[in-house]
């Protein structure tokens, strides 16, 4: 389901970082924030640590926003992550919200690749084309 209030505010939220604005990304997230990456293995808990860990990310991405599904407690922002260098990362996220702020977010990263060409004949192409 879609929240028209909350995606706005997920936006912003990364807007700020894109911004290099850490600071203002902070004031999204509970003070005992917890953010983890399970395919590196890395939690990283509080938001001054949190903030800490942004604002020492050597050459940070850019993200664009591309998908805000919301339901109660729980939202799945799907964004586009584009390094310094041109390559660009399809990431996940799972946020677990408390009182309208992030109070857990789960991030999962993938760089888009090539579909086997045996699927084709299976796969419905994409809107537009």
């Amino acid at each position: 389901m879609t929240d028209p209030d909350f995606a706005a505010g997920i936006a912003a939220a990364f807007q700020a970082f894109n911004e290099r604005r850490f600071a203002d990304f902070a004031t999204y997230v509970t003070d005992d924030v917890v953010e983890i990456y399970p395919q590196s293995g890395e939690r990283f808990e509080g938001r001054d640590r949190q903030q800490a860990f942004h604002e020492a990310f050597p050459n940070p991405p850019i993200f664009t926003v591309r998908n805000v599904l919301r339901s109660g407690d729980l939202a799945v922002v799907e964004v586009d992550e584009q390094y310094p260098d041109g390559t660009v990362w399809e990431d996940v996220w799972i946020l677990q919200l408390r009182n309208g702020l992030v109070a857990s977010m789960t991030g999962y990263f993938g760089q888009p690749f090539p579909a086997p060409e045996w699927r084709r004949r299976y796969r419905a192409e994409p809107a537009g084309q």
